[in-house]
This record gives structure tokens, C-alpha cells and sequence, in this order.
């Protein structure tokens, strides 16, 4: 169960890169440009929060009962925090990731509610950028940001 969990969460990793991407590009050049807030726009965001929600379900199980990290770092939580591996996929990991996924979704909420195109490309730039660099820092301080698959 574990072995398909964490090549689920691995792989979904690569398609919230692609929308990050995606739903950045769009609201920066809409932001910049001054284009109206479109389909396109839209979607995107909503793919980018379903895909980040899936996402925290996948991890919160793993995290929760079937990761060995997480199950050794909780048998011994004080050992753990001297340990930078259990420390971070027993901490650091999950509460980056639930602040990068609550930018994402407040993001979205924040634009939906505004009339303006340009503000709300404005809004879920600067979420998503902050939710992008934190997932970057994140993942790129254990080299999960490409290539290496979740170990615990």
C-alpha cells in the first residue's frame, strides 16, 4: 500500500509543477498585461487546487500510517528532532507543504471574490508565487524537487 502511495505522491508532484507553471504564467502575464480573467484562468487554478488537495490526502495517509520515517520519528519524537531526515518528514515536510497548499487555495478564494480581471490575476500570482517558492525550497532541500522518489 505504502510502495503505491508514494509513486502516486510522486508522480502527482510532476503535474502540480506543470500547473504551477501554468496557472503562474497566466497570472502574471494577465496581471501585467491587463487581460481579462478567462476560462483558461480559471481552470487552471482549479486544476492546480485539486491537484494540491489530492495531493495533501496522499501525503497526510502516508504520513499518518504508512511511512517507516514517520512511524519511527513518532515513536520518539524527542530522538527525531535531532535527526534531519525524521525531523523533516515527520515535520518540516508537512507543515511547508500545508502552508504552500493554503497560499494556493486562498489564492484562488481571494481572486474569485474580486471583480476587477487585473486584481484578480494580481492575487493569485503573489499566492501562488510564495506557494511555488516554499514547494521549491522545500522540496529541493532533500532533491525531491526532480527525480528522487519520496523514501520514507
Amino acid at each position: 500500500m505504502h510502495s503505491l502511495l508514494a509513486t502516486l505522491h510522486s508522480y502527482n508532484r510532476y503535474l502540480i509543477l506543470a500547473a504551477l507553471l501554468f496557472v503562474l504564467f497566466r497570472a502574471f502575464s494577465g496581471w501585467l498585461g491587463r487581460r481579462p480573467y478567462g476560462q483558461a484562468d480559471n481552470t487552471g487554478s482549479l486544476v492546480l487546487v485539486s491537484l494540491a488537495h489530492l495531493q495533501l490526502l496522499i501525503g497526510l495517509v502516508m504520513w499518518g500510517f504508512t511511512s517507516s520515517w514517520t512511524q519511527t520519528a513518532f515513536a520518539n519524537m524527542g530522538l527525531a528532532m535531532k535527526d534531519p531526515n525524521q525531523r523533516y518528514w515527520a515535520v518540516e515536510h508537512l507543515v511547508a507543504m500545508l502552508i504552500a497548499i493554503v497560499l494556493i487555495q486562498l489564492g484562488r478564494t481571494f481572486a474569485k471574490k474580486t471583480a476587477d480581471p487585473t486584481a484578480k490575476h494580481r492575487k493569485t500570482a503573489i499566492y501562488t508565487t510564495i506557494a511555488a517558492l516554499i514547494i521549491i525550497v522545500t522540496l529541493g532541500q532533500k532533491g525531491l524537487l526532480i527525480g528522487s522518489r519520496y523514501a520514507g
